[in-house]
């Protein structure tokens, strides 16, 4: 397991839509003063979600803590074969976040579906990161993310949407996914550059949000969670 990046540290905003069509926010981020366009392909996004036998993770994102951290594994493309996974440890204060990412090639190639897999995906986690409460598989979260860039290249956007889960922890049935309708839109950018963003926002005119497609998938099925 190698570091890949060290230390990312930037701003993050999030809207969430539940009535527009993902072109017309597309055409909506093209007409704003941010004048966004494609940046690459659009690709699918996969997390494995961890948290220790208390659910802290869930609990601070659920009660709206201002400091927390969330555990991810992520990888992108066939949401059943994980492939050039990175281990992402994030943590938010606000809108800032900070995020440490790590290669793992040891869990290249497992599937998401076999139960076998998970138990050993768990075993290497907890084997790499002494971390103070053994942490466990909780959920996982899958979407198509589109990739935007302002024209003076310093906003980037995405928008997420398709977005499924499926829940792992104490759930030997991992064929359940549950869907969601959410179109997820979101800014990232430097620390500096948060006055220049809100005084240009324009006619992005759906409310501040923080969503949490982890939260989200948690508190949908609070039965297997408990």
């Amino acid at each position: 397991m190698s570091k890949n990046n060290n230390l990312l540290k930037r701003f993050e905003r999030k809207w969430v839509f539940d009535s527009i069509d993902h072109n017309q926010l597309f055409i909506l981020l093209n007409r704003s003063k941010f004048l966004f366009t494609t940046q690459f392909s659009d690709r699918l996004v996969n997390s494995i979600y961890f948290d220790d036998e208390h659910y802290t993770s869930i609990n601070q994102n659920i009660d709206g803590v201002s400091e927390k951290k969330k555990y991810r594994l992520r990888w992108y493309g066939d949401f059943k074969n994980i492939t050039n996974p990175t281990f992402e440890i994030k943590s938010k204060k606000g809108f800032e976040v900070s995020k440490k990412n790590f290669d793992f090639p040891k869990i290249n190639n497992l599937n998401l579906l076999d139960y076998k897999d998970i138990e050993k995906i768990e075993l290497l986690i907890n084997s790499h990161f002494k971390f103070k409460n053994k942490l466990f598989p909780i959920l996982t979260t899958h979407y198509l993310r589109s990739y935007f860039l302002s024209s003076n290249k310093l906003v980037r956007s995405t928008v997420d949407r398709n977005l499924k889960s499926l829940l792992l922890y104490k759930n030997r049935n991992l064929n359940i996914i549950k869907e969601y309708n959410d179109i997820i839109l979101e800014f990232k950018y430097d620390l500096n550059l948060d006055e220049y963003v809100r005084a240009n926002l324009g006619n992005i005119s759906s409310r501040f949000s923080k969503n949490s497609k982890f939260v989200n998938a948690a508190t949908v099925t609070p039965h297997s969670l408990a």
